[in-house]
């Protein structure tokens, strides 16, 4: 019955308020939202470092979170050969999620003044030092406790001198298709923090991993009371590298995930290929231009690269047609590489050579005889018609040679009289007249008598 009562109640003031609607009081409400802000994200790489040497904590190496001015991962001036670092590098981004990529760049590799126990077997003199190729380097994904544990991923090992005297490697941390940590592609989380190890030896190196305490930053493990999951072993070292150094500049960079799903450290590699393109003119019927009259093009369906004759070029492999404008009168061929029709397959590395031949089209001259007046007429074969003195049959193409003087004229015939030369705009007004025609250029000239 209690049910029963209370929805009576109910009933009853719904009844009420109805009744009373006539007042002008109305049931209401309102709600407000204050405080609206857009607020943008940031991406902020610091970095600090914890570093040990030969498993003492090295204040010189050693930084609490900052950004990067002049800090040092390696600053040691009196190597010994055994010697071993490590460092625990930290990398903290800002609230937004972010890739990561790290380059290493050797800037030196100086053999400096040499000890006469060095000069003994260092056949390079003081050319190069040997220093960069006998400092090796461990890197890997670290958990923060600065030691090599055994599920921790290693990303590189090996000497520094392989990169060359200003030579530089990327290496990827985290981009869209690796991640050191995770060993999935994507970003790092904004907000958290990503650790690296990095050990070093003077000697031949080697991993020995700890196994995974899973402790992280809490562990109590540092490479001053355990071996740091690496091993050092300079006995194979001899006097070469006295006095030798080697600097090197070591960088980080974090890049904006958001809207950027393809980034890449290092971008895939573009295939390549070379060609050259060589051009031959051949004048043989008067022809004066000259290879660079000739403008030569590549072209793969999109794009048109101009071309110069007998440099090669780097071109990303494809298949591209070869092509030339500029000039008439000329015919082109094709040999090398390239097809009938100038077309060349370019895969990845090939180095490939197609020749574009010109030669020159002989100009031609064609004469024809009109003879007008009262019939009878004489046949125009009779009037003796004439390129530079020779005669030639009426309305009959005649080779010559281009950028010539030409005289048209003819014999003529008793009774009737000269009255027109028509024709192409090159054709002379006048009988004894010339013309100088262009590679491969024709023209008809229609010479006109009336009879007397």
């Amino acid at each position: 019955m209690q049910r029963i009562i209370i929805s009576l109640l109910i009933m009853v003031g719904a009844v009420t308020a109805i009744a009373f609607g006539s007042t002008g009081a109305f049931f209401s409400d309102s709600e407000i939202s204050t405080g609206n802000t857009f607020a943008a994200g940031a991406i902020d790489l610091k970095i600090d470092n914890h570093s040990y040497y030969n498993g003492v904590l090295n204040a010189s190496t050693t930084w609490e979170l900052k950004d990067l001015t002049i800090e040092k991962f390696f600053d040691f001036p009196d190597l010994k050969p055994g010697d071993t670092g490590e460092d625990t590098i930290s990398l903290h981004i800002n609230s937004n999620d972010a890739y990561l990529c790290a380059n290493v760049k050797l800037t030196s590799n100086d053999d400096n003044t040499q000890t006469e126990p060095e000069s003994l077997v260092d056949a390079n003199g003081t050319t190069t030092g040997e220093l960069a190729n006998n400092v090796n380097f461990i890197w890997w994904a670290d958990d923060g406790d600065n030691v090599l544990e055994s599920n921790e991923t290693v990303i590189s090992q090996g000497p520094i001198g392989t990169l060359g005297l200003q030579g530089s490697t990327t290496i990827t941390l985290a981009d869209s298709a690796h991640n050191i940590w995770t060993g999935v592609g994507g970003p790092v989380p904004g907000a958290q923090t990503q650790y690296i190890g990095k050990a070093w030896c003077f000697g031949t190196i080697g991993t020995a991993p700890l196994t995974q305490d899973n402790l992280g930053t809490t562990s109590t493990r540092t490479p001053r009371n355990s071996t740091g999951g690496i091993t050092c072993n300079g006995s194979a070292l001899g006097n070469e590298t006295q006095t030798d150094s080697l600097t090197a500049n070591v960088s980080f960079s974090a890049v904006q995930a958001r809207n950027n799903g393809g980034f890449m450290c290092i971008p895939p590699e573009v295939r390549t290929a070379k060609l050259t393109v060589n051009k031959v003119v051949v004048n043989n019927n008067g022809g004066n231009n000259v290879i660079s009259d000739f403008h030569l093009v590549v072209d793969d369906g999109f794009v048109s690269t101009g071309v110069t004759s007998g440099v090669q070029m780097t071109l990303p492999a494809s298949t591209y047609g070869v092509s030339e404008t500029g000039v008439s009168g000329y015919q082109a061929t094709f040999s090398g590489d390239c097809d009938v029709n100038g077309d060349v397959v370019l895969n990845s590395g090939d180095v490939k050579t197609c020749t574009i031949t010109n030669t020159e089209l002989p100009a031609h001259i064609t004469l024809i005889k009109n003879v007008t007046g009262s019939a009878p007429l004489d046949l125009p074969t009779v009037f003796g018609l004439k390129i530079d003195g020779i005669t030639v049959p009426n309305n009959t193409s005649i080779a010559v040679t281009s950028n010539a003087l030409h005289a048209i004229s003819e014999t003529g015939r008793a009774g009737y009289s000269f009255v027109s030369i028509t024709g192409n705009t090159k054709c002379p007004a006048v009988l004894n007249g010339t013309a100088t025609l262009d590679e491969g250029e024709a023209i008809t000239c229609t010479i006109t008598n009336v009879k007397n």
